[in-house]
């Protein structure tokens, strides 16, 4: 499912990128054509992005379900994340996390636009709620960019990698957190201040990573306006990938690797499921 999911997104990106080219020559006649070929790509992104999520979730919830029967869950991210989400006190921390990164994320990089100066029904004749759909031009995963109209002064700007980014950050945000929250509850004495003073500063910089690089391109382009500066900093998204997410899947693996001085066993003995 998740290989399926891949060719889609991929796929559709390809095709649309293609058919892109010629939509510097619409005419009145192919106008609707564009719109629609924009919504049946952005209905099989997402649908593409669906079906990873779901075959990810599959493998967590197989993952928890084999623990149970050996009993113990080894120190690695593939097999200890999934035991510690199957716990209900975890599950509510990670969506916590997560959540409240994805406010702020959304907030950052202008995503959630917010002008109480204009009003949208008079400058840009919008009713309330609505969405517009622009299907030309940009590279790959920066078109179609959807506006979304929620009340007046307030929207909503969707760019394609923007809003992927967003969902891959702020999961990998809440499960840094609630990793780190799960080594915190099974500290020992023995634990050294060290140890858990070098884990928070670590969790510290790369979960707060996103943000500040968001935060520096606000203050570069802060002067062109809310839509201005999601339209500029589209164009920096690649350096939220090469940066952020793999900086946090390493941090996943460090914080497991560090786990080793709580559990001197090397694995976790499975206790009753909270």
């Amino acid at each position: 499912m998740a290989i399926g999911g891949l060719i889609a997104m991929g796929l559709g990106t390809a095709l649309y990128a293609y058919e892109q080219g010629f939509m510097s020559f619409v005419t009145p006649e192919r106008a609707a054509y564009f719109q629609l070929l924009a919504e049946i790509y952005l209905l099989t992104f997402g649908f593409g992005f669906a079906m990873l999520a779901a075959d990810f979730l599959y493998i967590f919830r197989r993952k928890a379900a084999a623990l149970q029967s050996q009993g113990f869950v080894p120190l690695s991210p593939s097999w200890l994340l999934p035991y510690i989400l199957s716990i209900r006190k975890y599950r509510w921390y990670f969506a916590s996390f997560a959540l409240a990164y994805g406010i702020l994320y959304s907030v950052v990089t202008s995503m959630v636009v917010y002008q109480p100066t204009i009003d949208f029904a008079q400058a840009y004749g919008a009713t309330f709620p609505s969405a517009i759909i622009a299907p030309c031009c940009g590279p790959p995963l920066f078109t179609p960019i959807v506006t979304v109209y929620l009340v007046n002064h307030l929207g909503l700007l969707l760019i394609p990698l923007t809003s992927l980014l967003l969902v891959l950050i702020s999961i990998l945000v809440g499960l840094n957190s609630t990793l780190v929250i799960f080594a915190f509850d099974n500290r020992t004495r023995g634990v050294g201040r060290g140890w858990l003073g070098g884990l928070g500063a670590a969790v510290g910089l790369f979960t707060g990573c996103p943000t500040c690089a968001g935060l520096f391109f606000a203050n570069v382009v802060g002067g062109s306006g809310a839509v201005g500066f999601a339209a500029a900093l589209a164009y920096y998204q690649p350096v939220f990938i090469v940066l952020s997410i793999p900086i946090l899947i390493a941090t996943l693996f460090l914080v497991s690797k560090s786990l080793s001085k709580v559990f001197n066993q090397g694995c976790v003995i499975l206790r009753p499921l909270g």
